[in-house]
């Protein structure tokens, strides 16, 4: 049987989450034959590799599983769609988890709508078993044309737009640039809530502000880079680089010292709502001084922020 649809996943150092949407992708309710996952590690420095390549060993589905030295998330995503076989491309991340029925609604609407992006819908959550019925949020939905979260499309139409664009090495907004090259051969994106995955995000602890500041500075780095391949309005609004968000930043500078302090004075453990909209702003200023400063070269190897 040929293979109907490729679900593409890159992972780093990530192997507890990895497992768990590995195990969510075996047992979906599609022909074992007719489907694929293939992960890319991209260079991972735990056991990464090593156990995903014996799970491999007897997954019900076929499991590629390859890997590559740590150089940019494009690259990984370009490495995973040259080894994708499928008609179409289910594009995930290491901590989504999918529903049963989520390769059934993907290749559903493929075949309804011939050029489509197909974007699912990704329910945040914030315990790994979490109780109670599932609710969508507002902010389960974005309103990017092209997120890797939970999107498909078909791979005639990724290889025509040249892939994911490998001049982005940080985080941010490789999704969305590639989006837009989709877009211009004439794709339209079509929203399936049926087509569901879990996406992990714990609470934010003090701990993680270091990381949440370094992440900013990826993404205004690669804001830069988009809004200068790209041009127009479009990326600007994506990016939130735009006039009024600068002035705004300027505006709201003589604030910093408070929100450092709150951060400052906050206990260990997870933040609360205040201190994390404190968190938030530091990160705001954090992008806008990388924007301000113009330079778009990354500053070390690491491409995880």
């Amino acid at each position: 049987m040929s293979v109907k649809i490729s679900v593409q996943i890159c992972s780093y150092n990530r192997w507890s989450l990895l497992k768990r949407a590995l195990e969510a992708l075996f047992v979906q309710d599609f022909p074992k034959d007719h489907y694929e996952i293939v992960l890319v590690d991209d260079g991972s420095t735990d056991e990464t590799f090593a156990l995903a390549t014996e799970i491999a060993k007897t997954a019900p589905c076929r499991l590629k599983v390859l890997t590559k030295k740590n150089d940019g998330l494009p690259r990984a995503r370009n490495v995973g769609i040259r080894a994708c076989e499928g008609e179409i491309i289910l594009f995930m991340d290491d901590d989504t988890f999918a529903d049963p029925a989520l390769l059934r609604e993907h290749v559903g609407y493929h075949e309804q709508y011939p050029k489509a992006v197909v974007q699912g819908w990704v329910n945040h959550i914030w315990e790994l078993d979490p109780k109670g019925p599932r609710t969508f949020k507002m902010d389960d939905y974005s309103r990017s044309f092209f997120w890797t979260s939970n999107v498909s499309v078909r791979k005639k139409f990724v290889d025509q737009a040249g892939g994911f664009d490998e001049d982005f090495q940080e985080y941010g907004y490789q999704d969305m640039e590639l989006g837009s090259r989709l877009r211009k051969l004439g794709l339209q994106k079509y929203v399936n809530h049926k087509a569901v995955v879990s996406h992990y995000k714990p609470p934010k602890q003090k701990k993680d502000l270091p990381r949440m500041l370094r992440q900013a500075e990826s993404c205004g780095r690669s804001g830069m880079i988009y809004i200068k391949k790209r041009g127009g309005w479009q990326p600007r609004l994506s990016t939130g680089i735009t006039v009024f968000r600068l002035g705004l930043d300027l505006l709201l500078r003589p604030l910093k010292p408070l929100f450092q302090s709150v951060v400052d004075s906050a206990p260990e453990g997870p933040m609360s709502a205040w201190t994390r909209f404190c968190a938030r702003m530091l990160c705001s200023y954090r992008f806008f001084d990388t924007v301000r400063k113009g330079d778009t070269n990354r500053p070390r190897q690491d491409s995880k922020p």
